[in-house]
C-alpha cells in the first residue's frame, strides 16, 4: 500500500514537473517573455529535480522490465523516435545542445511508456485530473498572495499564465483539464470534477490563449461524432469530418477577417504564418536529416539571423511543431512520427468501440487536440513537455490495452473448443477423444473388482 501511495506521489511530481512549474515559480520567470526565451541563465535546481524525477522513473521501469519491455515492443516506432533524435548528434549543427536535449527526450520517453503499462487509460486519467486539480488549486493560492506568479503583465494586459512559463502552454493545460473533466468520473466526490470543470473553463478564458480556446472548443464539439462510432451508423464518421473540415477551410479562407476579429488576432496568425513562409526555405536546405534534434533555433548561426532578419524579430521557435520537427529530423523525423501518431489513432478507435463509457472518448480526443494544438504552437517533440509526456503515455496505453484484447480473445476463443473436442493427441498424430480412453481404462478395473 505504501509503494503505491509513494508511486503515486511520484507520479503527480513528474506531471507537474512536465508543466515546468518549477521554472515559473523561480524568479526568472517574472522577467518578460521576450527576455526568458533568449536568457542565458538556467536555474540549476530545477535541473537536478527534473534529472532526480526521471532517473527515479528509470528505476521504476528497471522494477518492471520484462513487462516494460513487452510494452516497448508495442510501441516501438515512439522508441524509435527518440533514438532517432540520439542519433541526430552526429548531423547536429549543435551536437552539446542535441546529446543534452535527446537524453532527456529518451528518459521521458522510456518513463512514459512505463506508466503506460503500469496504468490503465481510466486509472491514468483519473490521477491526471486530480494533478490538473491540485495545479488549479495552488494557481489560485497564488493569485491570492504572489499574483506575479501567474500574471504576465506584459502579455495582452495581464494574460494569465498559472504556473506554466507562457500564457500560450497555461492555456493548452487547462483545455486539457476542461476536455479531461468533461470525460473522467471520480468514484468519490464526483461532484468536485463538476466545480473544476468550471474554474478551468474560466482559467482558458484568462489565459487569453486564442489556439488553446479554439482546441478546446473544437475538441468538445467532436465528442458527438466519436459516439457516432459506437453506433450502426458509424461510415458517417468520415464523409461527416471531412464535410466539416472543408466547410471550416472554405471559411478561414473566404471570411478571415471576422473570425480573427472574434478571437482578437490578425489573419497572419500573429505574424506566424509569414514566419513559417520564410522557414520553409530554410527547411529545404536539409530536407532529409534536419539540422539535428532541437539544434537549430540553438546559438547565432547564419540561419537564423537570416531568419530573424525576414521576420523583423526574435522568434526561439516556428510556433509550429511540425516545421520545427522538420527543422530538427527532417523528412525522416516528420515520417516516423506520422507513422506513430496513425497507429495510435486506430488503437484509440478500436478502444472507444470496446469501451462503453465516457472516457473511452478521452484517448482519441486528446490525440485529435494534439495534433491541432501544434499547428499554432510547438509542443510535438519537445524535450519533456507535458502535451507529449501524456501523449506518449496515451500511446502506450492504447497500444497495451490492444495487445491485452487481443490474447484475452484468444485464450477465450481457444477454451470453448478444448472443453468441448475433449481430445488427446496420440503418438501417431491422430486425434482420441478422451472419454473414449475412459472408458477403455477403466473399464477392466471394474470388472475385476466386481470378480472379486
Amino acid at each position: 500500500m505504501f509503494r503505491l501511495i509513494f508511486e503515486r506521489l511520484f507520479v503527480v511530481l513528474l506531471l507537474l514537473s512536465s508543466m515546468n512549474i518549477l521554472i515559473a515559480l523561480t524568479p526568472l520567470s517574472r522577467e518578460p517573455a521576450k527576455v526568458k526565451a533568449f536568457a542565458a541563465d538556467v536555474d540549476r535546481s530545477s535541473v537536478a529535480i527534473e534529472g532526480s524525477v526521471y532517473i527515479f522513473g528509470g528505476v521504476l521501469a528497471v522494477m518492471r522490465w520484462r513487462r516494460v519491455l513487452r510494452a516497448a515492443g508495442t510501441v516501438w516506432p515512439l522508441l524509435a523516435l527518440g533514438a532517432l533524435a540520439f542519433l541526430s548528434i552526429t548531423w547536429s549543427v549543435e551536437p552539446m545542445v542535441t546529446l543534452r536535449r535527446s537524453v532527456s527526450l529518451l528518459a521521458a520517453t522510456v518513463v512514459a511508456v512505463y506508466l503506460g503499462e503500469r496504468y490503465s487509460i481510466n486509472g491514468f486519467a483519473r490521477l491526471l485530473a486530480q494533478t490538473l486539480i491540485v495545479m488549479i488549486i495552488l494557481v489560485l493560492v497564488l493569485y491570492l498572495f504572489a499574483p506575479e506568479y501567474v500574471i504576465d503583465y506584459s502579455a495582452y494586459g495581464g494574460a494569465w499564465r498559472g504556473l506554466s512559463a507562457y500564457k500560450n502552454t497555461f492555456g493548452d493545460h487547462m483545455a486539457i483539464a476542461v476536455l479531461l473533466l468533461v470525460l473522467v468520473k471520480f468514484h468519490r466526490f464526483n461532484w468536485i470534477r463538476y466545480l473544476f470543470l468550471l474554474i478551468a473553463a474560466g482559467l482558458l478564458l484568462l489565459s487569453r490563449s486564442a489556439n488553446a480556446v479554439v482546441c478546446g472548443v473544437l475538441s468538445l464539439a467532436a465528442i458527438p461524432l466519436w459516439h457516432l462510432m459506437r453506433s450502426e451508423r458509424r461510415l458517417l464518421v468520415y464523409p461527416l469530418a471531412a464535410l466539416i473540415l472543408l466547410l471550416g477551410t472554405y471559411c478561414v479562407l473566404a471570411f478571415p477577417e471576422p473570425l480573427f476579429q472574434i478571437l482578437g488576432r490578425d489573419a497572419t496568425l500573429t505574424g506566424r504564418t509569414q514566419l513559417w513562409a520564410i522557414l520553409l526555405p530554410v527547411i529545404a536546405n536539409r530536407p532529409i536529416l534536419g539540422y539535428g534534434y532541437a539544434a537549430f533555433w540553438a546559438g547565432l548561426k547564419p540561419e537564423v539571423l537570416t531568419v530573424w532578419i525576414a521576420a523583423g524579430r526574435l522568434v526561439p521557435v516556428a510556433d509550429n511543431g511540425y516545421i520545427d520537427l522538420a527543422l530538427s529530423l527532417g523528412a525522416v523525423g516528420v515520417c516516423v512520427l506520422l507513422y506513430v501518431f496513425v497507429q495510435a489513432f486506430r488503437r484509440a478507435i478500436e478502444y472507444l468501440k470496446s469501451e462503453p463509457g465516457s472516457i473511452g472518448l478521452w484517448p482519441i480526443t486528446y490525440f485529435c487536440m494534439f495534433a491541432v494544438y501544434n499547428i499554432c504552437e510547438s509542443t510535438l517533440l519537445t524535450t519533456g513537455t507535458f502535451p507529449f509526456l501524456v501523449f506518449a503515455i496515451l500511446a502506450t496505453s492504447v497500444a497495451v490495452n490492444q495487445k491485452r484484447e487481443l490474447a484475452s480473445a484468444r485464450t477465450v476463443g481457444n477454451q470453448p473448443f478444448i472443453e468441448e473436442s475433449l481430445l488427446l493427441r496420440s503418438r501417431a498424430g491422430t486425434w482420441v477423444n478422451r472419454d473414449l480412453l475412459s472408458q477403455l481404462f477403466t473399464a477392466p478395473v471394474t470388472h475385476l473388482g466386481r470378480g472379486r
